[in-house]
């Protein structure tokens, strides 16, 4: 019981990490001027992604700058982005060839998977951007392989794209990954809206919806787990007091005649019983906190923290169960008749 209320506490915070893995689910895109024109996000502005309640929630941003150019003679999507922080931010990129190395990289490029097929390019070569009347030379650092929109892309270093397409610290679009833990991410959308002006935070449906669906499921068949767990740690009680009661018929029948109340016999009794759901609580929670870690480091990769929370529930929940197993028993406790009992046993 006591694992499954730690893992229940920690299954938001270790469920989510998982689903951050697959990429931002928050697009920062810049609000259209009245007049028609492309506008863009000012690259200083995403400095305040890291500032105050964002900060609790933002785990990491990618910005993106995307323009045409023409290479080997054909139109592609030229895209600017910090190179080296992709695999952070966007692990299920897969590459062949090796990661650009610093954001400020002016040497080398990935080319999406067809981008590459579609201009004979192999890792290792050399290619030239055209883009007005400039035209740098690149190398092939990598072929990117997503199984999205980016294998027909190219991408450099966002500030190589600023200074090749004239965009100066400006962006298109900024996909950031933010926490679900803290608050939601409606809330976090509005923050970044609030903190820079002239944007707008959309939250991508699918990873958000698919976080939220199976973080409810899996927390619904916890809780259905934990309380088929209780009817059945409920029912084990009652049989092991039923048959300790009948066990000590002769004890009972015996205080009886010397005096003792029927609430004493209760108030014995049930102190007893308090003691052993104390213990039966601290223990099971250890016990609990030790496979909760095995089974989080197993699902994972991550172990799950102790929670005081965890702690006093567990105890209380096992001297409610074990209370109430055990009050039929006590019941029949009070109800023993000194007289018939002694003689019986005569």
């Amino acid at each position: 019981m006591a694992d499954l209320v730690n893992s229940s506490l920690d299954i938001h915070r270790k469920g989510g990490s998982q689903f951050w893995a697959y990429g931002g689910n928050i697009l920062v895109l810049p609000q259209g001027s009245p007049s028609g024109d492309v506008s863009f996000i000012v690259e200083g502005d995403m400095s305040r992604l890291e500032e105050g309640e964002l900060a609790q929630s933002v785990t990491g941003y990618l910005p993106f700058l995307y323009n045409q150019a023409e290479i080997n003679g054909q139109k592609v999507i030229l895209g600017g982005t910090w190179l080296d922080e992709i695999p952070e931010l966007s692990p299920w990129w897969q590459i062949t060839g090796t990661w650009p190395q610093g954001r400020e990289n002016t040497r080398d490029a990935l080319v999406g998977a067809r981008a590459a097929e579609k201009l004979h390019l192999e890792v290792g070569d050399q290619f030239i951007i055209k883009y007005g009347d400039n035209q740098p030379s690149f190398n092939v650092a990598g072929i990117v392989t997503t199984g999205a929109a980016e294998e027909n892309q190219v991408f450099v270093a966002l500030k190589t794209a600023q200074q090749l397409t004239g965009m100066t610290d400006k962006v298109g679009l900024v996909q950031v990954s933010a926490r679900t833990v803290s608050q939601p991410l409606a809330q976090v959308s509005r923050l970044i809206e609030q903190n820079i002006p002239g944007t707008e935070a959309r939250i991508i449906g699918q990873i958000a919806k698919a976080e939220s669906q199976v973080l409810q499921k899996v927390q619904l068949l916890m809780m259905l787990v934990a309380g088929l767990i209780l009817i059945a740690s409920g029912l084990v009680i009652l049989s092991t007091m039923t048959t300790t009661i009948l066990e000590r018929t002769k004890e009972i029948g015996l205080m009886k005649a010397l005096g003792a109340s029927d609430r004493r016999i209760i108030a014995l009794y049930g102190t007893e019983i308090g003691i052993v759901a104390l213990v039966g609580g601290i223990l099971g929670y250890l016990i609990g906190f030790l496979l909760a870690r095995f089974i989080g480091q197993q699902v994972f990769n991550s172990g799950v923290s102790p929670s005081i929370l965890a702690f006093f529930a567990s105890i209380t929940v096992a001297m409610l169960v074990t209370f109430t197993g055990s009050l039929l028993p006590l019941y029949r406790a009070a109800k023993v008749n000194p007289s018939a009992t002694l003689l019986r046993e005569e």
